[in-house]
């Protein structure tokens, strides 16, 4: 075996042992009381501001980026009281979600269905929530522009 074959062997092999390029977890909760038994809020995957009547709530997040979705459903739009630092906004002002998942809404229903604020950025470029119309699903996004 060459020198150069041998470094090269050990270099892939460090890369595929690390995981560190794209390390992306998912997680899925039935309510926000199992949001907070695992951890996630202590964590900042998931929004301290979260309504503990949250049910149905979808995850995901980018380790290496620190970008990350979260969606959720709430009985009525009473229950959610985000940061006053959250201020609305126009579609046309998000930046779009860096992780695509099944249970994201597309461009055109988001486009349609949500209203949005800003929230200020606190591990990536940008923090955006989305409230459909009804006012019982909400989205929280952070990201990077693309």
């Amino acid at each position: 075996m060459s020198k150069h074959f041998r470094h090269s062997l050990i270099v892939a092999t460090c890369l595929l042992n690390s995981g560190c390029f794209w390390e992306t977890t998912d997680a899925s909760y039935s309510t926000a009381r199992e949001v907070i038994e695992s951890g996630y809020l202590e964590k900042g995957w998931i929004p301290r501001w979260l309504p503990s009547d949250a049910i149905d709530l979808q995850e995901t997040h980018n380790i290496d980026s620190n970008a990350s979705e979260l969606s959720f459903s709430i009985p009525s739009r009473d229950s959610l009281t985000l940061p006053e630092s959250c201020t609305p906004i126009d579609f046309k002002d998000t930046v779009p979600a860096y992780i695509q998942r099944r249970w994201w809404p597309n461009e055109d229903e988001l486009r349609e269905s949500y209203a949005f604020y800003g929230c200020p950025a606190d591990a990536t470029e940008f923090t955006f929530v989305g409230i459909r119309a009804d006012g019982q699903r909400v989205l929280h996004w952070r990201t990077y522009a693309r």
